[in-house]
């Protein structure tokens, strides 16, 4: 089990693989369109190991994992030998400096790509895509969606997992008259639903339970673990706890005690429960958390008892051959694509929460997770890194690949490179702004922990 340094030997793994591949991804259309590279450096600040190799290319690893680079020939950077000129990267065409640098994010959306087709190929474990009844009014109310019913299709696209389900709904729901939702009941009957779109707005933005929908898992409402220090360890909750009535209301499974507490942030909430044939009561007050669509929930830090027959009846597995997996992951990397650039655009207008962004902390967290759920999840973690990596380096800031690409389209207009100084004054602007992102993220991670 990992912890503590597992996690992070997670996280730099991780980190130090995307990175080789971003600056891979540059370094080879260098390479390719004549441009002499002088160092290839994972990591930043000083050298831990360095190589000269035949071409003139230093390799270095240095000491501060969170960044890497190649440093080209350019003679913007100091004097060049005219025997090597004809080698710089000032010297290209635009088309070829251009190339060199989208190659990086594109080497990222490669290995994205590649990740999951391979996960596709070996098998992705995912919850069935079966729904839980909708409560009044919502979207999935208004669709007479009924509980039992499982996903078939969304829109035309194929839904066979829980996690599928929640990836198209936001695309499929915005901007449409009526989306049509194909499902199966516990008879194997179809039923085609079409939802009218009137709620589209708020639907997409508050994701598939916003919209009524909820997974469907019929667990009983036996406490299986209870978080150390929790609102419910405090009250003296205990695994395999029988819980008989939350805040009056009698429940009969997990999903009913998780909608009533989530009901309640800062409430008085009293819970009757049953453990070794004795009733007893408690009472709890829900921690209030902020969801990133503005909506406050309660918590009290308790999960269900889940066995392992429950698990299998409910555990779909996602299996391709090799030639669909290609295709299924092209699909999954352009739905994240579009979905993450989508968050970025509404966290820009102010329609999404800025606490959706996570910097090192959080993420050197999911490594640990996902390392400790095993070789798939951890691989699936790292492609949703290198997409995002690739997502972020494409945006039009300077320092990034989508700075440079954003004064190459200048270029272009104006027929002549920008000027040293321009340059110069806006990558002083860029790495502030990045600099001041960073601590921002730094920040929003700690509240995260602090608030978890």
């Amino acid at each position: 089990m990992l912890k503590g340094g597992g996690t992070l030997g997670a996280f730099l793994l991780a980190l130090s693989c995307l990175i080789f591949i971003h600056e891979l991804g540059h370094f080879v259309v260098a390479r390719w369109v004549g441009v002499k590279v002088l160092r290839f450096s994972i990591g930043l600040g000083r050298p831990l190991w360095r190589r000269q190799v035949k071409n003139g290319t230093e390799w270095v690893v240095a000491l501060f994992p969170l960044g890497g680079y190649v440093r080209m020939l350019d003679e913007r950077e100091g004097p060049v030998s005219p025997l090597e000129v004809q080698h710089a990267f000032n010297q290209k065409t635009l088309a070829q400096r251009s190339a060199i640098v989208v190659a990086g994010p594109l080497a990222n959306f490669l290995l994205a790509w590649l990740l999951f087709s391979l996960l596709y190929a070996l098998g992705i474990p995912g919850q069935r895509p079966c729904l839980d009844a909708p409560e009044t009014g919502t979207l999935a109310w208004n669709g007479g969606i009924r509980a039992g019913e499982c996903v078939l299709s969304l829109d035309g696209a194929a839904i066979r997992t829980w996690q599928d389900f929640e990836l198209e709904w936001p695309r499929a729901i915005r901007g449409r008259g009526t989306v049509t939702l194909v499902t199966r009941d516990d008879r194997g009957q179809e039923e085609v639903h079409r939802l009218a779109t009137v709620q589209a707005t708020s639907a997409a933005e508050e994701g598939v339970e916003g919209s009524g929908f909820h997974l469907w898992a019929p667990l009983p409402p036996v406490v299986g673990q209870v978080i150390q220090g929790s609102v419910a360890d405090d009250a003296g909750l205990k695994p395999l706890d029988r819980l008989l009535r939350v805040a009056g209301q009698p429940v009969e499974t997990w999903a009913q005690v998780v909608r009533i507490v989530e009901n309640h942030p800062q409430a008085i909430v009293e819970i009757e429960l049953q453990r070794a044939g004795q009733t007893r009561k408690v009472q709890v007050v829900p921690r209030a958390v902020d969801l990133p669509n503005g909506r406050r929930i309660g918590r009290i830090g308790i999960s269900p008892q889940v066995t392992e027959t429950m698990r299998r009846q409910w555990t779909v597995l996602e299996k391709d051959s090799p030639l669909m997996a290609l295709g299924h992951g092209a699909m999954k990397t352009w739905s994240l694509t579009t979905l993450t650039l989508d968050s970025f655009g509404q966290m820009l207008t102010g329609q999404a929460s800025l606490d959706n962004l996570g910097g090192p902390v959080r993420i050197a967290s999911l490594a640990g997770e996902s390392a400790r759920s095993g070789l798939l999840s951890y691989l699936q973690f790292m492609a949703l890194i290198s997409l995002s990596l690739g997502v972020l380096n494409l945006l039009p800031i300077p320092l990034l690949d989508g700075g440079h690409l954003l004064y190459h389209a200048v270029e272009w207009v104006r027929g002549r490179p920008l000027s040293m100084e321009f340059l110069g004054l806006t990558q002083r602007l860029g790495f502030f702004l990045l600099a001041g992102l960073m601590v921002f993220t730094f920040l929003n991670d700690l509240r995260h922990f602090f608030n978890h």
